[in-house]
Parts: C-alpha cells; structure tokens; sequence
C-alpha cells in the first residue's frame, strides 16, 4: 500500500479542508473530497495538492460515504495537523483491509469444507448430500457476507471517531496557539508598561539589561539595579573623575532624602514609597553596575565575588533593614521577620497550620518572638536617630539630620567594592592607611575612608551633609578591629577587645551617639547580606543564633560608653548587664557588689 506507507509533503502552507460526502449537494458524484481555500491565503501548491489527493484517494478506496458532514472540517489546519490525519486513516484502513482478508480467508474455507462433506455424503445418498452441501455452502457464504458488512461498519465507526479526535485535537492546538498569542502579546505589554514605569520613576534610568521580570515575580521588578556607564582605563584611579563619569551628572535629591527620613515612622508610609523616595535620592546606588570598558585579566567586576545585580540588592537589603528598625513598634518586627507580600505590605503573624513541615518560617517566628525589640528601638536612639519627646519613654520622631546621615551612608557604603571604581594613592596622601602612593586601595572600607577624606565632592550624598553627620560617617568607616564575638563569649579580656576600637575613637573625636551610629550601620549591613531584601534580614532571622544576636543587641548600648570610659570600666558593665538579663533564665543571684575603678570583683559561690 504505496499510499499508506508515504507520508505527505512537508512545508505547506495554513489551509481549509472541507470534508463533503455524497449527499450532501456539494460533493462529486464518485465521493471525492473536495478541498477549498478562504479567500486571502495563498493559491494551493504542490505539496498541498500532493497530500489533498492522498486524503482522497484513501476516501474513494474505503468506499468512505455519508458519514462526515461538511462543517467537520471547517477550522485552519497546518500541514501537520493534515499529516496526522493522513497517517492515522491509512493506519486504520489497514486494520480494517487485514479484517477484510481475514473474515473472507474463513469463508472461503468454511465453504470448501461444506462443499467437501456434502460430496462425501454422495456415496449414501447424493440427493441429500447435495442439499445438505448446498445449503451449508449458502449459510457460510451469507454469514461471510454479513461478518464483512459488519467488519465495513466497525472500520466506518473506527475512522468517525478517530477522524473527529483528530479535528477535536487541531482545534484545541489552535485554540492554545492564539492563547499563547495573546499571552505573548500581554507579557510584551506588561514588559513596556514595567520598562517605562521603571524610566518615569527613576529619573530616566533604565534596568540593568540581565534582569528579567520573568523570573523574578511581579513584586519584584522595581528593585532591578540600574544601568551604567563604563569606565575607561583612562579614568581608573581617579575617583573625582570615575564617579563623575559613572554618575553621568545625577546629583542627591535632598528632598527626597527629606522626604524619606521625616516619614519613616509615618503608618501610611508603605514600603514601596520609602524605596522609591531613596532610589529617587541617591544616585550613587547605580555606581554598584559599573563596569570596566576593557577586560582586565584576573580581575571582577564586585570584589565580594557576587554579581553588580546581587550587589545592589544587598544594598537595598541594608536599606529595608534600616526601614524596619525605624518603625520598630508599628511594623517593622513583621518586616523584618517574615517580608513583605506581592503588594509590599508586611506580613502577617503566621497561624499554627502554616508552620507545619516549614522549618524556616518556624525560624522567622522564633525570631519575631524572642529579639529584644525595644533594645533595638534604643539603639536608634543613642544614636541620634530618634528622639523620645517627653524623655526617655516618650512617643518616638525621627531626627531628621541624623537620619539623613545614616541613609546616605548606607546607600554609598559598599561603593568601592566595584573594582573600575577603587582610587589610587595620590603622591601627596602617602602613605595611607598602609597603602604607598600609586597603590591601588583594594580594602573597599579603606578605600571610602580615603575617598571621603580626600575627595568628599566625588559622593554627592556625602557631600550635601553638615559637617557634624559627615564626621560621624567618617568614624563608621574607620579600621576598628573590633571582634563582637569575642566579646559575647568571653574570649579575651578587655585590653585585646577594646585597645583598637578605643583608639579610633579618641583619634576621631567620637562621642558615645556616634559609637552607637556606628553600630547601627554595623547591624543594617548585616541585615543585608543576603540579597533578597523583600523576604526581610534572611541573615539575621534565618543564618543567625538568636541567642548570640540577642547578645549582641544588648551591647550595644554598653558598647557606647566607650567614648567616655576605660576598657575594663566598659567590659564590666557589659558584664553586668549580662548578668541582670541572664539572671531569671540561669537562676542567678544579684551582681556581687564591689567598687568601681576597674577593681576585681568575686563572684559568689552557689
């Protein structure tokens, strides 16, 4: 069966196949299928022609009439969908020939054998013999007959519903090809409507060219990092022209920085408002994707070894940190425990069927439940960022310049981990910081020491302060050395903890608020190590012993009185403390008492 066995021709175009059987009125008088176009495709070729012809053909062999009316076939077919088709009505014409063969092979057979009995029955009686072999011969030839209508029947029904399932699965495939038409067209729109909200938001930027909103979820396309500018290696070296090349001529939107830190602690002041008042603000957050214009063999483009995107994200990371710890008391424990939702409203409190088999919102609530929330509030105030209006316990505002400061040196504060950025020695700075002149600084603290030193004009956002906040972003970015585990686990005594970190401090002039400005920087980079900063401080909340952390919280406040008191005056105190705070947990009794001046004090016995 040569027709069977070809498959049709292969790159035709869309078509109409109208299937009309005899009766119908529209229909030859030899049962052929006819195939029509609509108007406006394309005039038949050969390879439309070539597999028409073997639908028919296969039709006029099957003797296929009077079962498909002619609206059947009334939808678009690719010439796939004609080719599966052909294939499965010569697939069944097959089967139902064999039966054919099969059903007269039998009766054939069983009529020779009546014919061959009735002779036998010559020898006795050829009169009865004769009926009989006739009469047997007649029955199996009508039961043939009437096994192959039957069998004709079976292959009709057979080819009916596997023709119907054939058009049932091209109408469906068109169905879903213009549903992913339309999709696309959508996602099109969606990506236009995203693309220009992003540029009227952000001053004219664009996103950063491999951020796709595909991947990242729709709450989730504002954050993509901004493109910018290469550096030429003409430039590198130099930060008052780098930067100034990479900013493109963006300066600080004080107001928005204003408008930012003045409604922090505001209810209706949602999170999304509060991201696109400080990307508006500062425009040193899109110095974290700039690259080198030529490769430089062994070197990045972020010395952390994350990518400019990552990078940026942990930035906003430290930036929502230190919204929630702003609004601790209205919502930021829920921000910063559990995230944000798709509308960027804090979560809520999870119920007891959420936790189950979630280990890691089981670790989210245990954060919520157990960090020292109103040390935390504290600490912003010893800082200067907030103030108690009526004394200590009163309704908390926000101060505004000091606020300004911490915002301002939290979006520039990892700027120089983007190597094309990182200054070099000048001959007159040298040497600096152990860097001789020519040096390429590639500490990124040292190297933002250097840069708001030398050339505070390079930062706009710095630049725009007082010269009280600049001086308390300056002592944030200084060499402390200062280990706080060794502090929370008693592992080394106060000259080896504080030595370092107290010299910084007189050096610097430092009072106790800046210690703990410090500090408050310290926890916010912290906060945002891990960048996926909508799902709130994943670092602290979930890669971080509450207990140490809770440790940690407590002293900060003690920490602070570096700037007035001895090491071992601070380190007692901290003592203390902890000892007041673990008292009703280890069954403790009451501090021992003993004189101040550092004097040792023992402790009783139990």
């Amino acid at each position: 069966d040569k027709t069977s066995r070809a498959g049709p021709p292969t790159g035709a175009p869309p078509w109409r196949v109208f299937c009309v059987m005899g009766g119908g009125g529209s229909s030859s008088g030899n049962g052929r299928r006819r195939t029509t176009r609509t108007s406006g495709e394309p005039t038949s070729g050969r390879a439309v022609a070539a597999a028409a012809k073997k639908l028919r053909d296969l039709q006029r062999r099957l003797k296929f009439r009077g079962c498909l009316a002619p609206s059947v076939f009334e939808a678009p077919f690719e010439e796939a969908a004609v080719e599966s088709l052909y294939r499965d009505l010569a697939a069944r014409f097959r089967l139902a020939r064999q039966t054919l063969l099969a059903v007269w092979l039998a009766a054939v057979t069983a009529a020779s054998a009546g014919l061959f009995v009735g002779g036998a029955a010559l020898g006795s009686s050829a009169q009865h013999g004769l009926l009989w072999g006739a009469v047997g011969a007649s029955g199996v030839l009508l039961f043939a007959l009437w096994t192959c209508v039957e069998a004709d029947r079976l292959a009709r029904r057979l080819l009916w519903s596997g023709t119907q399932a054939c058009v049932g699965d091209a109408r469906e495939h068109e169905a879903l090809a213009a549903q992913v038409a339309q999709l696309r067209a959508q996602l099109g729109a969606a990506k236009y409507e995203e693309a220009t909200m992003y540029k009227l938001l952000f001053r004219g930027q664009t996103r950063l060219a491999s951020f796709s909103s595909g991947t990242s979820g729709p709450r989730e396309f504002l954050l993509a990092a901004p493109e910018a500018r290469s550096i030429t290696s003409a430039v590198e070296g130099e930060p008052n022209l780098a930067i100034a090349l990479a900013l493109s001529g963006r300066t600080t939107d004080w107001d928005a920085v204003k408008r930012a830190a003045t409604r922090l602690r505001h209810r209706d002041y949602g999170l999304r408002d509060y991201y696109v008042d400080v990307r508006q603000a500062f425009p040193e957050l899109q110095l974290y994707t700039v690259t080198r214009e030529e490769y430089k063999a062994g070197h990045r483009d972020i010395s952390s070894g994350l990518t400019p995107d990552e990078e940026y994200r942990r930035t906003l990371g430290a930036l929502f940190a230190l919204y929630w710890l702003a609004r601790v008391g209205i919502d930021g424990e829920c921000g910063l425990s559990f995230g944000v939702d798709d509308d960027w409203a804090p979560r809520k409190i999870p119920e007891q069927e959420d936790l189950d088999g979630s280990a890691a919102l089981k670790k989210r609530l245990t954060f919520y439940c157990n960090t020292p929330w109103k040390k935390l509030l504290q600490l912003l105030v010893d800082a200067g960022m907030l103030t108690e209006r009526g004394g200590r316990g009163g309704a908390v505002e926000v101060a505004v310049p000091r606020m300004c400061a911490m915002l301002a040196l939290t979006a520039i504060h990892d700027v120089f981990k983007v190597e094309a950025l990182l200054p070099r020695v000048r001959p007159e700075h040298a040497p600096f910081k152990g860097f001789a002149a020519g040096d390429v600084i590639n500490d990124h603290d040292v190297a933002m020491y250097y840069v708001l030193d030398h050339f505070p004009e390079a930062l706009p956002s710095f630049a725009g302060l007082d010269a009280t906040q600049r001086h308390s972003v300056l002592f944030t970015q200084s060499k402390m050395s200062f280990n706080h585990g060794w502090l929370v686990q008693a592992e080394a005594p106060p000259h080896a903890l504080f030595a370092r970190f107290k010299r910084v401090i007189m050096a610097g002039e430092a009072n106790p608020p800046d210690v703990s400005f410090y500090f408050v920087h310290w926890l916010t980079d912290l906060a945002g190590a891990v960048p996926n900063p909508l799902d709130g401080s994943e670092r602290l909340v979930l890669g971080f012993p509450y207990q140490v952390l809770g440790s940690f919280i407590t002293s900060f406040s003690v920490l602070s009185a570096l700037a007035t008191q001895t090491e071992t005056e601070v380190f007692e105190t901290y003592l203390e403390s902890y000892w007041r705070d673990a008292a009703p947990r280890l069954r403790l009794r009451a501090p021992p008492p003993g004189g101040g001046g550092g004097r040792p004090r023992r402790a009783p016995r139990h």
